[in-house]
């Protein structure tokens, strides 16, 4: 077995052919005793994220974390991130936050407070409310949603982009 280093996680890389597109598997172990802690399943896909993006995505098949609440959910996350640049998805990242593994305690918050969102802003907002008072969230509030990341990024370059020719045009 090969083990990388990356992101303050060990990990191994395998890939499964089987499946089209071909699938990456990560498996992440813990820098001390090498135990397993976490699991990432990816694939670049072709599928637009929006209307105005037409690049790659990468995204995210399953995530799996043991031990929850040590922040090597964010690291994991963080990770993909890396690997969607490196693929040439310029760190764009899709996945569906989905109940069915625990349903008293779902990832659409974990999944909000790292950037994700949905495709529905009364959604995120819906979302944004739980995490600002701090309640937990369960099957029966939300969903499975499709997310995406980074939230919004391109449109508010070019958002800036024109503001800034407005405050040129009106400077002449």
């Amino acid at each position: 077995m090969r083990i990388y280093s990356s992101c303050d996680l060990l990990y191994k890389h395998t890939v499964n052919k089987v499946m089209r597109p071909k699938q990456d598997i990560f498996e992440f172990y813990d820098l001390n005793n090498r135990k397993k802690i976490g699991l990432l399943v990816c694939h670049k896909s072709e599928l637009p994220l929006r209307p105005n993006y037409e690049g790659s995505v990468l995204a995210l098949d399953f995530i799996e974390v043991t031990p929850q609440n040590n922040g090597i959910g964010t690291k994991i996350l963080k990770f993909a991130e890396e690997h969607s640049k490196q693929s040439g998805c310029n760190g764009y990242l899709t996945l569906k936050a989905d109940s069915s593994f625990s349903p008293k305690r779902i990832p659409h918050l974990f999944y909000r407070k790292f950037g994700f969102s949905t495709f529905d802003k009364k959604t995120d907002i819906y979302l944004d409310d739980f995490i600002r008072n701090g309640n937990y969230a369960t099957s029966k509030d939300f969903p499975s949603l499709l997310m995406h990341y980074p939230p919004q990024q391109k449109q508010l370059t070019i958002m800036q982009k024109c503001l800034k020719l407005i405050h040129k045009i009106f400077r002449h």
